[in-house]
C-alpha cells in the first residue's frame, strides 16, 4: 500500500515536471520568435549612413543600410545587433522587445591609418620601412597647380626646389639628396599602379593618398628606376552609398616680390659717369660726352623709364574642381573635372588646363572584380618668345626688366615702341617682344588602366594590371617681322614648330597570398611579373627669314631657310619581383624581397641587374614590460638594408652612333653618314644604390606626441657617367660606369596635439632634414702618381666633396688708396679693384688659391601650425633652407648688368669710389669689366619663408543639415607671402632672370552635397 502511494507520488511529480518543462519550452519559444526590426543609422551630425553592415552577433546573418541609412532585419529578442562602418566605432544593441532601433555611429578617432606601400597596403603600425604618408587635404591647402610645390616641407628627407614659377611651371623633387652624376635624379611617380611621366599628370583634387618611399627596403620592389625614390599616388574611388558631389574652387591674384633694388634713373646716370671717370684718369667727363641726346634729355628733365612698371602686372589664378562619387555593393564610380586658368605677371603669358578622370569598379561575382582608371589632361601655355625660336619661358622678359637702361623714352611721339629708347644698340626696347613674339605650347596626357582581381580562395589574390599612357606635345613659336629678331633680320620673321609624342605600355601580373598560423603568425607573399615598353618621337622644324606675317609660323613654307630635325627612341624593361613578409603577433617583423630587371638601354653584356632588400621591425610598446606604461603609446624600431637601380639614360648610349653629313656630288645634294663621336660600351650596366636605414618611431600620451628619427647611409656605385676621352682616340665621349657617391643623413619629425577637446584643437609639427653628399671615387685614375685618386677639376668634381660645388677665388675686400698693393699677391691691381684671398700665403694668386664651396644646403625643415575653434580653422607652414650658397650672375655678368660698366642697368650695389672707400663692390669701369668681378657672384641663399597660411570657416551642422549639405566651407589662403633671405633675386631658389614662385592670395569655397 505504501509502495503504491509512493509510486503514485513519483508519477505525479514526474508529470508535474514534464508539464513545467513544456510550459517553459512554449514560453521560451514564444519569447524567442523572430521579429522584424528596422531603423535608421546616422552619423553624429544626423546624416544617414548608407552601406552600414548590421550583423546578428555570433551568426552569419546580416544586412546593410540603404541609400537613406535605413535597414530591416529579422531577429529574436535575445539576440544582439552589431553595427559596423569604416571609420566609425562599432556599436551593438540587444533587440529585447524593440522593433525599431535607431543607431548613431561616432567617428573612430583611434582608427589606425592605412599606408600604401609597393604592391599593397598596411596598417601604419605594421610598416617597417621608411614610408611617409601625406594627407591630400594638407596638399591642396597650397594655391598652386604644381603638386611638387604642394609637397614642399610636408615630408622629412624630401627637398622641393622651384624649376619654374611661370604659369604651368613645375618643381624639382629630390629624395635624400643627389645620387647620380649623369644618370638622372628624379624619383619615379606611380599612380594607381601605373608609372606616369610627371607628378603633375594627376589632378591634386583626385588624390586620395600620397606616399613617399625613401629607403631601399620600400623601394626595392620597384627596383628599376627606383634609386631616386618612389612617390605612390592613389586616386579616389567611388564609395557605396548615395550620390556624392563635391566642389572645391578658388580664385585670386599673384605678384612677385624682389629682394633687391635696381639703380634708379639718377643713380644709373651717376654710375655711368663713374665708369667713364675711371677710364678718364679719375676726372669726370661732361654729360654731353657721356650720354646720347635721348639719355641727356631724360637726365636733364628727371623723367626716367620704369621698365618693371611697364613690363610686369598683377597676375590672376583660378582653380575649379568637381568630384562625383556613387556606388552600390556591386558597382562604384568616381569621376571628376578640373579647370585651371592662370594669367602670369608678364603680359601675354597664361596657362589653361582641363583634367577629366573616371574610375570604375565592378564586382562581377564573389571571386572576380574588374576596374578602370582613366584620366585625360589638356593644357595650353602661352609665353612671349624671348627673341628665340626655341624659347619656352619668360626669362628674356624678366632680365630686360632689370637690365635695360632707364634713360631715354620707351615710346615714339606717335605712341609706337621706340626700338632704342636711349639711342644705344645694347639696350633695345623689351616691350616689343612681349607683343611681337608668341610661344604656344599644347600638351595632352592620357592614362588608361584596366585591372582584374581574382580571389580564388581566402587570402589569395591575382591581379592583372594593364595600362597605356600617352603624352603629346606641340609647340608653335614665332617672331614677327616687327620683333627684335625680325628687325635684326631685315624685317623678316622666324620661328619653329615642334611635335613630340610618347607612348608607354605596361602589363603586370601580381600574385599575393596572405595567411595566418595559430593566429599569432602572419604571412604575406607577393610575386610580380612586369613588362613595359616606351616609344618616343620628336620632329622640329626651325624656319628663318619668313617674308611676312600673314600666316605666322604656318608660313614656314615660304621661309628662305628651313632646318628640320627628327629623332625617336624606344626602350623596354622586363622585371620579376618576389617579396616575403612575416610578423609574429604584430610585434616582430621580417621582410625580404628581390627584384630582377632587364633594360634595353644597357650594353648587350649587362642588360640584367638584381636588387635584394631586407628589413626588420620590433613593436617594443607591445611587450609586457611596457603594457602597463600608459604614457607610451608607440615605440617601434626599424632597420633595413637593400639595393635599387637607376637606368636614367637615353637609349642607344652603349652603342655606336652615326652622324648625318651632307655632300654635293655632281651638283646634287647627297646625304651620308659618318661615325659619331661616342665610343660604344657593350659592358655599360645599371647604376646601383645601396642603403642602410635605421629608425625609431615614438608615441606618447595616446599618440598626442609622436616622433620619428631616421638615420640613413646610401652608397651609389657604377655611376652612369659620360666620360670625356682623348680626341686622339677618334672619339670624344664614352658612357661608362665609374665612381661612387655617398649620401648620409638624419631626418627628424615631431608632432604634438597641444590642445585637443571638442571645441578647440591646436597642433604643432616640426621636421628637420640634414643630408651630407660626397664623392667617394671618380675614375680611379692617379696620373701624378701620388697614390691619391685624381679629381676631375675641369668638371668641378672633387673626391670627398659634394657632386655640386663652386671652385673659384674668394674675394676678401676692395683695394684702398695708400695700400701696399705692389707687394701684395696682386701687384697689378688698382685702388677700387677686388682683393682675392691668398689661400696658401705664397704671395701669388693662382689655381692653388681657388676655394671649393658646396652648393648643398646644410639642412632644411618645416614648422607647421594647425588650429581649430568650433567652426573656424587656421593653418600655417613655415619653411626654411639653411647653409646653401648660390651663384648670382647679376652680381658680375655683363648681360645681367652686374659688371658696372654703365651700359646696362642692374642690381644696385655699394660700389667703391675715391669718395666712398667703404664700398664692397669694385670701382665702375667703362669699356672693360672690373678685374676678377666673376668671383663676386657667390651669395648665401639661406631663407625662411611663410610657405602657406589658410583660414577657413565651416557652416554649423544644423544649417548644413537644413539644406542637405555635407560641407560648406569658405577659406582664404596666402602662399609665399614673405621670404627672409640675403640672396638678391625674386626668389632664393632662382636667379633674377628666372620666373620665381609668385606671391598668391586666393579665396575659395568647398561644398559637399
Amino acid at each position: 500500500m505504501k509502495k503504491n502511494i509512493a509510486k503514485n507520488a513519483v508519477l505525479q511529480l514526474n508529470n508535474q515536471i514534464k508539464l513545467l518543462v513544456l510550459v517553459c519550452i512554449v514560453f521560451t519559444t514564444a519569447s524567442a520568435q523572430d521579429r522584424t526590426v528596422s531603423g535608421t543609422v546616422t552619423d553624429s551630425l544626423g546624416m544617414p549612413l548608407p552601406g552600414v553592415t548590421i550583423m546578428i552577433q555570433d551568426t552569419n546573418t546580416g544586412t546593410n543600410t540603404d541609400y537613406d541609412g535605413n535597414y530591416t532585419i529579422q531577429a529574436s529578442p535575445v539576440q544582439t545587433l552589431v553595427f559596423t562602418y569604416i571609420g566609425m566605432r562599432t556599436a551593438s544593441q540587444l533587440v529585447g522587445n524593440q522593433t525599431k532601433i535607431d543607431i548613431i555611429l561616432k567617428e573612430d578617432s583611434m582608427l589606425e591609418e592605412v599606408i600604401v606601400v609597393g604592391y599593397g597596403s598596411k596598417k601604419k603600425s605594421d610598416v617597417i620601412s621608411s614610408v611617409v604618408s601625406i594627407k591630400a587635404e594638407d596638399m591642396t591647402k597650397v594655391a598652386t597647380s604644381d603638386i611638387g610645390e604642394m609637397l614642399r616641407g610636408k615630408a622629412a628627407g624630401v627637398q622641393v626646389t622651384l624649376a619654374s614659377g611661370a604659369p604651368g611651371g613645375s618643381s624639382t623633387i629630390r629624395i635624400r639628396g643627389q645620387r647620380s652624376v649623369d644618370g638622372g635624379n628624379d624619383p619615379i611617380v606611380i599612380a594607381d599602379g601605373v608609372r606616369i611621366g610627371s607628378i603633375n599628370d594627376i589632378n591634386a583634387n583626385d588624390i586620395e593618398s600620397l606616399e613617399v618611399l625613401k629607403d631601399a627596403a620600400a623601394q626595392a620592389i620597384y627596383g628599376a628606376r627606383a634609386s631616386n625614390g618612389v612617390i605612390l599616388i592613389t586616386t579616389k574611388r567611388g564609395k557605396e552609398g548615395k550620390l556624392s558631389v563635391t566642389y572645391n574652387g578658388f580664385s585670386g591674384i599673384q605678384n612677385i616680390n624682389r629682394n633687391f633694388d635696381i639703380y634708379s634713373g639718377a643713380e644709373f646716370a651717376q654710375l655711368k659717369r663713374e665708369a667713364f671717370r675711371t677710364n678718364n684718369g679719375g676726372v669726370y667727363r661732361p654729360d654731353e660726352e657721356i650720354f646720347s641726346a635721348l639719355e641727356l634729355a631724360s637726365v636733364q628733365s628727371g623723367e626716367y623709364i620704369d621698365w618693371e612698371d611697364l613690363i610686369l602686372r598683377t597676375g590672376t589664378t583660378q582653380n575649379h574642381a568637381i568630384n562625383v562619387s556613387a556606388g552600390t555593393d556591386k558597382f562604384s564610380i568616381f569621376s571628376s573635372v578640373n579647370y585651371i586658368h592662370t594669367e602670369g605677371v608678364i603680359p601675354n603669358s597664361d596657362y589653361d588646363k582641363v583634367g577629366l578622370r573616371l574610375n570604375v569598379d565592378q564586382k562581377v561575382n564573389s571571386w572576380l572584380k574588374v576596374g578602370l582608371n582613366t584620366s585625360f589632361q589638356f593644357s595650353e601655355t602661352n609665353n612671349p618668345n624671348t627673341n628665340s625660336p626655341t624659347g619656352t619661358n619668360n626669362s628674356g622678359i624678366l632680365i630686360t626688366s632689370i637690365t635695360t637702361a632707364p634713360l631715354g623714352n620707351a615710346y615714339n611721339e606717335d605712341g609706337t615702341f621706340r626700338l632704342l629708347p636711349g639711342g644705344f644698340a645694347e639696350n633695345k626696347n623689351p616691350l616689343i617682344d612681349i607683343y611681337e613674339t608668341t610661344n604656344l605650347i599644347e600638351q595632352r596626357n592620357d592614362i588608361l588602366n584596366l585591372f582584374a582581381d581574382v580571389t580564388l580562395f581566402k587570402g589569395f589574390n591575382y591581379r592583372l594590371n594593364a595600362s597605356r599612357r600617352s603624352w603629346n606635345y606641340k609647340r608653335l613659336s614665332y617672331n614677327t617681322t616687327q620683333s627684335l629678331a625680325g628687325i635684326a633680320n631685315s624685317g623678316q620673321g622666324s620661328g619653329a614648330i615642334q611635335f613630340q609624342d610618347n607612348v608607354e605600355w605596361q602589363i603586370e601580373n601580381i600574385l599575393t597570398y596572405k595567411f595566418d598560423l595559430k593566429e599569432a603568425h602572419h604571412f604575406n607573399i607577393t610575386a610580380v611579373q612586369s613588362i613595359s615598353k616606351t616609344e618616343y618621337n620628336n620632329f622640329t622644324n626651325t624656319a628663318d627669314r619668313i617674308p611676312n606675317d600673314i600666316l605666322g609660323i604656318y608660313g614656314l613654307g615660304g621661309a628662305f631657310l628651313n632646318t628640320p630635325s627628327i629623332s625617336g627612341t624606344r626602350r623596354g624593361i622586363v622585371s620579376a619581383v618576389g617579396r616575403f613578409e612575416y610578423d609574429y603577433d604584430n610585434k616582430y617583423y621580417f621582410t625580404v624581397s628581390g627584384r630582377a630587371d632587364g633594360s634595353t638601354v644597357f650594353g648587350k653584356n649587362n642588360k640584367w641587374a638584381y636588387f635584394p632588400a631586407a628589413n626588420l621591425g620590433w613593436n617594443v610598446y607591445k611587450e609586457n614590460f611596457l603594457k602597463d606604461v600608459d604614457e607610451v603609446s608607440n615605440l617601434k624600431l626599424r632597420f633595413s638594408y637593400g639595393s635599387v637601380g637607376n637606368e636614367g639614360i637615353q637609349p642607344g648610349q652603349s652603342q655606336s652612333t652615326a652622324d648625318q653629313s651632307n655632300y654635293i656630288i655632281d651638283g646634287n645634294p647627297v646625304t651620308g653618314y659618318v661615325p659619331g663621336n661616342t665610343l660604344p660600351n657593350p659592358d655599360l650596366k645599371w647604376e646601383t644604390s645601396t642603403t642602410f636605414n635605421a629608425a625609431i618611431d615614438l608615441g606618447f600620451f595616446n599618440n598626442r606626441i609622436t616622433s620619428t628619427i631616421e638615420f640613413y647611409n646610401t652608397r651609389t656605385k657604377d655611376l652612369l657617367v659620360r666620360e670625356a676621352l682623348d680626341p686622339s682616340s677618334g672619339y670624344n665621349f664614352k658612357w661608362n660606369n665609374l665612381g661612387e657617391i655617398e649620401n648620409e643623413g638624419i631626418e627628424v619629425t615631431l608632432n604634438g596635439d597641444v590642445i585637443r577637446n571638442d571645441n578647440f584643437k591646436f597642433s604643432v609639427g616640426v621636421s628637420y632634414t640634414k643630408n651630407n653628399n660626397k664623392i667617394i671615387s671618380l675614375y680611379g685614375k692617379d696620373a701624378d702618381g701620388d697614390g691619391v685618386e685624381d679629381d676631375d677639376v675641369a668638371n668641378r668634381r672633387f673626391i670627398g666633396q659634394p657632386i655640386g660645388v663652386f671652385y673659384q677665388y674668394q674675394p676678401v675686400g676692395i683695394f684702398q688708396e695708400g695700400e701696399d698693393i705692389i707687394n701684395s699677391a696682386q701687384p697689378l691691381a688698382q685702388p677700387g679693384d677686388i682683393k682675392l684671398r691668398d689661400v696658401n700665403g705664397d704671395g701669388v694668386i693662382n689655381d692653388d688659391d681657388r676655394v671649393i664651396t658646396s652648393q648643398q644646403p646644410d639642412w632644411f625643415g618645416t614648422l607647421s601650425l594647425n588650429l581649430e575653434y568650433k567652426n573656424f580653422d587656421m593653418s600655417a607652414d613655415f619653411y626654411t633652407v639653411q647653409g646653401v650658397t648660390r651663384n648670382n650672375p647679376f652680381l658680375y655678368g655683363y648681360s645681367e648688368g652686374g659688371s658696372l660698366r654703365g651700359i646696362k642697368n642692374g642690381i644696385k650695389q655699394n660700389y667703391w669710389t675715391p669718395e666712398n672707400p667703404g664700398g664692397d663692390f669694385p670701382r665702375p669701369r667703362e669699356g672693360n669689366d672690373p678685374s676678377n668681378i666673376f668671383n663676386m657672384g657667390l651669395q648665401d641663399a639661406s631663407y625662411v619663408r611663410l610657405q602657406n597660411i589658410t583660414m577657413g570657416y565651416r557652416l554649423p551642422e544644423s544649417i548644413l543639415k537644413k539644406f542637405g549639405l555635407s560641407n560648406f566651407r569658405l577659406y582664404i589662403t596666402g602662399s609665399n607671402l614673405f621670404t627672409i633671405t640675403d640672396f638678391q633675386s625674386y626668389s632664393p631658389e632662382r636667379n633674377p632672370n628666372e620666373y620665381p614662385e609668385p606671391v598668391t592670395v586666393v579665396t575659395g569655397l568647398q561644398i559637399g552635397f
